[in-house]
């Protein structure tokens, strides 16, 4: 796997998700977590692709603000 690479598309993946948020699609937060649904699903068949879109998953949550404490 090239790292540079997915990383690279990691952040685009982002750049999608920040977009989605602000047309009022979806929020950042569900697209990051149905990514890695998505990334669990993709595992059963194979491992690197939900390697990857779990790496994905990640650079969308990291993304996020953290959220306050109560």
């Amino acid at each position: 796997m090239d790292r540079d690479l997915v990383c690279a598309h990691g952040k685009m993946v982002a750049l999608v998700a920040s977009v989605l948020q602000a047309s009022g699609v979806t929020t950042t937060d569900e697209f990051a977590r149905l990514l890695k649904v998505f990334a669990d699903t993709v595992g059963e068949t194979d491992a690197e692709q939900a390697e990857i879109l779990t790496l994905w998953s990640e650079t969308v949550a990291a993304m996020l603000l953290p959220q306050p404490k109560h």
